[in-house]
């Protein structure tokens, strides 16, 4: 049965909005190592750039460049308009920013942060005029408006409880390998997700792919939290 265009624009919001914070959540439940207010942020902060902003972006490039036709249709505007390309390759830049940003813990992130919320709330400011104005309630052009504004609204917060968060703890020599490996498991489930949603998006049949990728990604997590889990047992009690 093919996808109503109501579908496709839930199913992003939930894989590139609400898996990330989800997926951080089921990290840090099951990874003692990630205890501690720094750890814990720092894994939402990764899980949120790397599946939500890097992850998101670069599926809103491929959309507005490759499918601007189904883009168009979902938001309710006219097709065959040159600004998709321009806010594809916007999308690829919020994408690109976001991948770098994982990986970096100074002022890149800030500035990351500031274009994801900019790009956002100007966004959604364009799609609640249409909305008011032409009575424009396509998915689209309606619900996608909480993925614009939950990202900033849950990055901002995140980013502050860091750097008010960072202590001592940045030196140990423990935390630059831990965060490495963070980031190795947040880009896994990212290329299943990914994979996953593209898969569903171009075989019509986004909700089934996007739901099974979400179940490996969860399962990848819980494994490889479990996994550091066990090392640092066994680092503190090491076997005789």
């Amino acid at each position: 049965m093919e996808d109503s265009v109501w579908t496709p624009v839930a199913v992003r919001l939930f894989a590139f909005t609400v898996l990330p914070a989800l997926l951080a959540t089921l990290h840090v439940r099951r990874d003692t190592s990630a205890k501690g207010r720094l750890r814990t942020v720092e894994v939402y902060l990764i899980y949120l750039f790397v599946l939500g902003v890097a992850a998101g972006g670069i599926s809103g490039f491929f959309g507005h460049v490759f499918t601007p036709d189904m883009v168009a249709d979902s938001i309710d505007w006219p097709k065959g308009s040159p600004f998709q390309q321009e806010m594809g390759f916007a999308n690829l830049a919020l994408g690109v920013l976001g991948l770098i940003a994982a990986g970096r813990r100074d002022g890149f992130r800030e500035a990351t942060v500031i274009a994801v919320a900019i790009v956002g709330v100007g966004a959604t400011f364009v799609h609640v005029i249409d909305m008011v104005q032409e009575g424009n309630l396509a998915p689209g052009n309606s619900i996608q408006n909480i993925g614009n504004l939950l990202k900033p609204a849950l990055l901002i917060p995140i980013l502050i409880v860091s750097r008010r968060s960072e202590s001592n703890e940045v030196d140990d020599p423990s935390f630059d390998p831990w965060r490495r490996s963070v980031l190795g498991t947040a880009g896994i489930v990212t290329a299943v997700v990914g994979t996953g949603f593209g898969i569903g998006f171009s075989l019509e049949l986004a909700v089934p792919s996007t739901l099974i990728a979400a179940v490996l990604a969860a399962g990848i997590v819980a494994r490889s939290a479990s996994t550091r889990r066990t090392a640092e047992v066994l680092s503190r009690h090491p076997l005789s």
